[in-house]
């Protein structure tokens, strides 16, 4: 697989997983997600929880699945609009991320990076790449390691304090 349009519509619709750290304890409404002219079939969140010490201060993690049945559609500017919605939303980081990469202790590290395919903080501009190539290189990797800065200044590790 080369593309990561490729790795989210494996399974035949396309399934994104957009998670967000942040401030704000309340998740997005489904109706948020309607965004640039498209509307996901079936929106579902879940409240992370990391478990007694295994958290970040004062922060809510929420994951979203963004399930559409249609997979021709050209979904980086919708992307990426959602990635500033939520960021903003949140109060916090949104990204992308494929299926089964979350973790609490790994959040915006190395070994994670090329599994994160798309990210916004809040205030910034959302990026979204679809190249497989771009999240297994050095650059990508120092992009994400970026923001794991962020979020380890605005959100610490419990304990880290």
């Amino acid at each position: 697989m080369n593309s990561v349009k490729e790795a989210v519509t494996w399974s035949g619709p396309a399934i994104f997983g957009l998670f967000t750290v942040g401030g704000v304890e309340s998740r997005l409404a489904a109706q948020e997600f309607a965004q640039a002219g498209m509307r996901p079939d079936e929106v579902h969140a879940y409240r992370m929880s990391a478990g007694p010490g295994g958290g970040r201060a004062e922060a809510a993690v929420w994951e979203y699945d963004l399930t559409f049945r249609d997979t021709d559609l050209v979904f980086a500017p919708y992307l990426r609009e959602c990635l500033r919605r939520a960021s903003a939303h949140a109060q916090g980081i949104a990204w992308l991320a494929f299926e089964g990469s979350f973790h609490f202790d790994h959040l915006f590290t190395d070994d994670i990076a090329g599994h994160v395919y798309g990210y916004c903080v809040i205030g910034g501009d959302p990026v979204v790449t679809w190249d497989h190539t771009v999240l297994a290189g050095d650059a990508w990797k120092q992009e994400i390691r970026t923001v794991r800065g962020v979020l380890d200044r605005t959100f610490p590790a419990d304990g880290a304090r």
